[in-house]
């Protein structure tokens, strides 16, 4: 637990760090307000010594095709294979293998109810859950890779595209002990190369 509470707010804190650098003062809540736009998702890469960190953020609609909890069977369905995708992080962006990196941990977070509560239940959760008057869910889901030559850590390969057609962009940012940087990911351009700005 307290692992996952340590990658949280280093994570949390780089993402901030990353937000503040990359955004003019007067655009920063204006990116923070159209953050949720189907089609494109963010994802933030933070290596420290062994350690990647990357969380990606998008909107549900982008996944699954609905952002709210599951009505149907195949609704249901849907969620599971996105989540079944998802938990596979060391397929969805897999980094250069030169710096033989392994998936640690994979953790979801789907922005509503699960798929096994009752209608009522999903209800008062859509309501409490903070996700705003607009109803906009996302998915956030963060994945921990160790790696055994981390200073050889130089590009990452996105596959979140084949399994999730509707994502059309990906807003990628990068903090390592090179520097940092930012790419846009498209399924026609999935790599990123780790050039410091």
């Amino acid at each position: 637990m307290n692992r996952i509470r340590t990658y949280a707010v280093s994570l949390t804190a780089i993402t901030m760090c990353l937000a503040v650098a990359s955004a003019p003062a007067e655009d920063t809540g204006q990116r923070r307000q159209g953050a949720h736009v189907h089609g494109i998702a963010h994802m933030t890469l933070a290596a420290e010594g062994e350690k990647v960190l990357i969380e990606l953020t998008s909107p549900a609609a982008s996944l699954i095709g609905f952002e709210r909890a599951p009505r149907t069977d195949e609704e249901r369905a849907t969620l599971m294979l996105a989540k079944e995708n998802l938990m596979a992080g060391d397929a969805m962006i897999r980094l250069n293998m030169e710096a033989g990196c392994r998936l640690e941990t994979a953790e979801i977070d789907a922005g509503f109810a699960d798929a096994g509560q009752s209608q009522a239940a999903e209800h008062a959760h859509d309501h409490d859950a903070g996700h705003g008057e607009d109803g906009h869910a996302d998915f956030i889901v963060r994945y921990s890779f160790a790696c055994d030559r981390p200073e050889a850590l130089s590009s990452a390969a996105l596959g979140l595209f084949s399994g999730f057609p509707a994502l059309e962009r990906v807003l990628f940012q990068y903090v390592t002990a090179e520097g940092q940087g930012g790419a846009e990911l498209t399924p026609r351009a999935p790599v990123v190369t780790f050039v410091p700005l």
